[in-house]
């Protein structure tokens, strides 16, 4: 198991919104800033003159809709003279509440609403994570792929409900985003090759 795996899976939705969603929109995004921080009172009075996507870590569930009953699978290695078995991952689903925030009290809503659907419709292209990032984040998932889900569950509201008044901060408008990422729970298990078979017939 990869104890990084939160860190990989940040750092790679970090990579998504700047290289692919946001090059979408017409603000730069050098006047944009990008933070995984809790959205609380804290944040909002640090914020400056650019508009912040805040991505907070909101659950970590696992994803029961792509668990797995098949046998393990097993491959040959490089030399071909050994086997290794290899045993389904487990698929943790993790969640993420975006909101746009924008200290300007003038246009606010404005910037707000152009970049939460530039969100909407620039993540809503992918239905898996892209290689080249995964590749970039040394991610693994192969043949599995890190799965997308937009707006949440049929619980997401009762979920964001609950974070804006534990933040006791003025509800805003949030996009629900899932990363179902596979993560290997157990050591590949390396066994020789059957190469002959020896029968003996005891015939009377």
């Amino acid at each position: 198991m990869d104890p990084l795996i939160l860190q990989k899976t940040q750092k790679a939705l970090d990579t998504l919104i700047r290289d692919k969603v946001l090059s979408l929109n017409t603000v730069s995004s050098e006047e944009l800033d990008l933070s995984f921080v809790a959205p609380n009172s804290e944040f909002v009075a640090e914020l400056g003159n650019s508009p912040v996507i805040n991505c907070y870590l909101i659950g970590i569930n696992e994803d029961k809709s792509r668990r797995r009953s098949e046998p393990m699978r097993s491959t040959l290695d490089e030399t071909k003279t050994r086997r290794i078995l290899i045993k389904e991952p487990k698929y943790v689903d993790i969640s993420y509440m975006l909101t746009v925030w924008c200290k300007d009290k003038r246009g606010s809503a404005e910037i707000e609403h152009l970049l939460m659907g530039y969100l909407i419709c620039g993540l809503g292209m992918f239905d898996f994570m892209p290689e080249e990032i995964l590749t970039l984040h040394q991610f693994e998932p192969n043949p599995y792929g890190i799965r997308f889900t937009l707006f949440g569950s049929e619980y997401s509201d009762k979920v964001s409900g609950q974070v804006w008044q534990a933040m006791g901060s003025t509800p805003k408008p949030s996009l629900m985003l899932s990363l179902s990422v596979p993560i290997a729970v157990h050591e590949p298990t390396h066994l020789p090759v059957a190469r002959e078979i020896d029968r003996t017939l005891n015939r009377k």
